[in-house]
């Protein structure tokens, strides 16, 4: 049962560094903020029309 639990817990921080790391990429992140930008621009587009 602790061994379970063990390798549950190491599971969840493997998946929890994995989505850090590619969080910290530059180019996504930049791409991340190109779409965010564009879904604003839309949002205010429609908001006002």
């Amino acid at each position: 049962m602790i061994l379970f639990l063990l390798l549950f817990f190491c599971l969840q921080s493997l998946v929890l560094f994995c989505c850090l790391a590619a969080g910290n990429d530059p180019a996504s992140q930049a791409i991340s903020d190109q779409e965010q930008l564009e879904y604003i621009k839309n949002w205010m587009e429609r908001k006002h029309s």
